[in-house]
């Protein structure tokens, strides 16, 4: 997706596959589905539908990266013989720069947020592949660790960056971990 847009930043610091950037204030559509069938495939339906749908002014467009989360929370039952299990499934996808609350096509899927941004500094370490949970995982434990060595305090979450479309290989995926760096 070389040609997708990307949120405006600055980068502060590179070492290695490591980063600290500072982002502008951006606008994003937040979709976030809850129970034992919500799949990533269905949060990108719903903003893809969204951004895809031409309106008035044209279609939204899309942009890069997308920002996914999937939590699967396992609710145990008596007896213990007996579990069920929930989905959680974030997406968040950053829109285009040229939009203001007041210029952005409003969605007519109530499930779809608009979210105002404020300027930001994250820490970010890139690698390819799938973007299983386990390298997740892996890669947010390097970057909380080059954090550490540098001094720097995480002020929320882990967010994990997707760059590419479904049909890229692996070795040519662009993943990212984004976690927020205190001021």
């Amino acid at each position: 997706m070389a040609s997708t847009p990307e949120p405006t930043y600055q980068t502060l610091q590179k070492d290695e596959m490591f980063e600290t950037r500072q982002y502008t204030p951006q606008l994003a559509a937040d979709v976030q589905l809850t129970g034992p069938d919500a799949t990533m495939s269905d949060a990108f339906r719903i903003l893809a539908g969204y951004i895809f749908k031409e309106y008035p002014t044209g279609a939204i467009g899309m942009t890069a990266p997308v920002t996914v989360q999937n939590t699967q929370k396992i609710g145990m039952t008596a007896p213990v013989t007996t579990s069920a299990s929930a989905n959680t499934v974030f997406m968040r996808f950053y829109l285009p720069e040229r939009y203001t609350l007041k210029t952005l096509p409003m969605p007519e899927d109530t499930r779809i947020q608009i979210v105002e941004l404020p300027a930001r500094r994250v820490a970010v370490v890139r690698f390819s592949g799938w973007l299983s949970a386990a390298k997740v995982a892996t890669y947010e434990a390097k970057l909380r660790e080059w954090m550490a060595q540098h001094a720097m305090k995480a002020a929320g979450p882990a967010e994990t960056q997707g760059y590419d479309a479904p049909w890229v290989l692996p070795w040519w995926r662009r993943n990212e971990i984004w976690v927020p760096v205190a001021e």
